[in-house]
């Protein structure tokens, strides 16, 4: 009978007191040990009398007996909270049941009905719009409804819930419509689980064209593909596209787009597999070229057949994958442009930039045309339009209205693909007669991307007078330090022209034209290409000389003879008026880069801040500095100048010296006032360059570690 131990204990106990039942107790919640120690303690007085219990005792009551404490501890309101909050549930549901029904004795059409479940669904209020979608597929076709349902829930990355919707919908003999399986394939291909996506999609798909009274059309064919192309599932896009028809599935040109699209990103995966060799990766690469390559010609069969349209983007998928190939795969874009946008070929023997608006704006230029080559000629006579923009309706019509298919009109993206090409097969020469011919006779407009490939083109051949000409050209909200930076580096690249020091100057004043401070890495290249030319300053000299030493060629005059000097002095004297000049044209904009460090555009809280923040800047600063110190010291040691005709200009060149001697220091002082720069230095280039580059303990001595 007694078989609670705390019952036992307070009957057989020395003072028996009445037993305090839990049932008449009231309710209190014990929260942690402290609580329950303090409950256990109170009983005890109230059994033994009016005592109080010392912490030893108490822990040594719980010890005897720690079930006394759990009996004694009054239990939560675990069952009247849930309680509650069963209670809201069902009020709320209750309320949403009783808005859904009042709504729905007003909405009988289903157009009102998917406006109100849209105008929810745009509250984030789901359950609403569920309930109503339910409550109405009782008696009325409410198809859009679960299509707005099931467009919501894909938006938010629930393919799950999604999927479900569309599984209820037809449990509640709502038909799905061609909106509804577009909605969903469209949503596996944004999907963040693309092999979940795959699996759903192609099943759906699959059950349309076996089951369903729905057959699949044109549009669902291209969604499930680019889910499959986008999940990188190359077995499953070919099947799918295997798939198509002449009749309700016939494919387009976005078909073959998102085909082609896939097959590249499959090549490119070939880069990533760690587990293949070279050579695996470029027989993998080559494989899927041939296969992009049978697409191709499958495609250009339908359009010489007036079946479908070649727009711009699928050329440049095509293009895409050839550039993944080798040099005949590149060079053989050329003849894919040629082939659908009617570009002519400048590599080919004989061709030639044809007359255009350019040579009517500038006469005097000289382009290398052909008296009776006019613009209209070699431009594209009929061009698509854009297909994206028409219906695959409007698009067979406009396809079957041509006999021999409409060419594809060129874009930015056709330009950026065929200077790709160029770099890639090194027939960079060709590179501006392309630029003109789209620029100038197709109209095109360049992008950020096309002058970007351009200057690579320029900068991979060396071409500095085109370089010069394109930096005046290059729209100012485009152009950044970078550019200049690749100009400068073509005509130091271009050592053998002989004009490349004056297209530098061209490009350096484009520079302090289109940028609001000089940037200090392009001054110092600036610098490198005036005293780069050594090379062809050589050349100059020995054919100079031997123009002299030849025999057959009349005696030289007196003035001739005495103007006669060594070729090592004419080339140190050539060298060195490059060099003057260029330290004449980089000292302004100089001085400007350096006043901007005292006044930093950014505000800041304290000194400290603004020096973190211009450090970089300053060493920048710095480094130009010691170039130009050492351009001015090999002018002054060279003997270029006359000390008694240029007198007044090397009193300024050493007053120059002086001034960015100065700068150096007081720059080394504020970034360095603990830790001299010779000690930071060494560190930072290691102990093998140490011993190589040497910094001089006098400041003024800088320019020999550069000279």
């Amino acid at each position: 009978m007694f078989v609670c131990r705390a019952c036992l204990r307070s009957l057989v106990g020395g003072s028996i007191n009445p037993v305090e039942t839990r049932l008449l107790r009231p309710l209190r919640k014990t929260t942690d040990l402290g609580s329950r120690r303090r409950t256990f303690a109170t009983t005890l007085g109230s059994r033994n009398g009016p005592q109080l219990l010392n912490v030893a005792d108490l822990r040594a009551a719980l010890a005897a007996d720690p079930d006394a404490a759990a009996e004694e501890e009054p239990q939560p309101e675990e069952t009247t909270t849930s309680k509650q909050d069963v209670d809201t549930a069902q009020r709320q549901k209750n309320r949403l049941e009783w808005v859904v029904n009042k709504h729905l004795t007003w909405l009988k059409d289903p157009v009102d009905i998917a406006a109100h479940v849209r105008k929810a669904l745009d509250k984030d209020s789901v359950d609403e719009a569920l309930l109503m979608a339910r409550k109405a597929s009782r008696n009325t076709k409410v198809e859009v409804s679960w299509n707005h349902l099931i467009d919501y829930h894909m938006k938010k990355k629930r393919l799950h819930a999604a999927v479900k919707l569309y599984q209820e919908m037809k449990k509640r003999q709502q038909v799905p419509n061609a909106r509804t399986f577009t909605i969903i394939f469209r949503g596996c291909a944004e999907s963040i689980h693309p092999k979940l996506a795959v699996s759903e999609a192609v099943k759906i798909y699959n059950q349309m064209i076996s089951h369903g009274n729905l057959k699949p059309n044109t549009i669902h064919l291209n969604a499930v593909l680019e889910v499959c192309a986008r999940a990188n599932d190359l077995d499953s896009m070919l099947a799918i596209f295997a798939t198509a028809d002449e009749a309700i599935r016939s494919p387009d040109s976005h078909t073959y787009t998102i085909v082609l699209n896939g097959i590249r990103y499959a090549a490119l995966s070939a880069h990533k597999d760690t587990g293949l060799i070279d050579a695996e990766v470029r027989r993998v690469i080559d494989e899927h070229i041939d296969r992009a390559r049978a697409i191709w010609a499958n495609a250009i069969a339908r359009w010489r057949s007036g079946k479908i349209l070649i727009d711009e983007h699928l050329v440049c998928a095509m293009g895409r994958i050839l550039l993944l190939g080798d040099y005949h795969s590149s060079n053989s874009i050329l003849d894919l442009l040629e082939q659908t946008m009617k570009i002519p070929r400048f590599d080919k023997t004989g061709g030639q930039l044809p007359a255009g608006k350019a040579d009517k704006a500038e006469p005097g230029r000289q382009t290398g045309v052909a008296s009776d080559a006019t613009a209209s000629q070699l431009a594209p006579k009929t061009e698509a339009p854009d297909t994206r923009q028409l219906s695959p309706v409007k698009r067979k019509e406009l396809a079957a209205s041509s006999p021999h298919g409409l060419f594809a009109k060129p874009g930015p993206n056709s330009l950026s693909l065929l200077l790709s090409a160029l770099c890639q097969t090194k027939k960079t020469s060709h590179a501006p007669k392309y630029w003109d011919y789209f620029t100038q006779v197709l109209g095109v407009q360049p992008d950020k991307d096309n002058y970007g490939r351009y200057l690579k083109a320029l900068t991979i051949g060396h071409a500095s007078a085109q370089m010069a000409k394109l930096m005046s050209e290059f729209p100012s909200e485009l152009l950044g330090p970078v550019h200049f930076r690749q100009a400068f580096g073509a005509c130091i690249a271009d050592a053998l022209n002989p004009n490349s020091f004056h297209n530098a100057c061209q490009i350096f004043d484009a520079m302090m034209a289109k940028l609001r401070y000089p940037d200090p890495l392009c001054m110092r290249l600036f610098l490198h290409s005036a005293r780069d030319g050594r090379a062809k300053l050589l050349k100059q000299a020995q054919a100079k000389a031997k123009k002299q030493n030849n025999p057959d060629s009349l005696p030289p005059s007196t003035e001739e003879a005495e103007r006669v000097t060594d070729p090592k002095t004419e080339i140190e004297q050539a060298q060195g008026r490059h060099l003057l000049a260029a330290v004449d044209r980089a000292w302004e904009p100089f001085r400007r880069l350096t006043s901007s460090f005292s006044y930093p555009e950014e505000a800041t809280r304290s000194p400290e801040e603004a020096l973190a923040l211009q450090r970089a800047e300053m060493q920048e600063g710095m480094a130009t500095a010691r170039h130009m110190i050492s351009a001015v010291v090999w002018v002054l040691d060279h003997g270029v100048l006359d000390p008694v005709k240029d007198r007044e200009t090397i009193k300024i060149l050493k007053s120059r010296q002086t001034v960015l001697i100065r700068l150096i220091q007081r720059y080394k002082a504020k970034l360095y006032p603990d830790d001299q720069p010779q000690q930071h230095q060494q560190r930072q280039e290691g102990k093998g360059n140490a011993e190589r580059r040497t910094v001089p303990e006098d400041p003024g001595d800088w320019w020999k570690v550069y000279a």
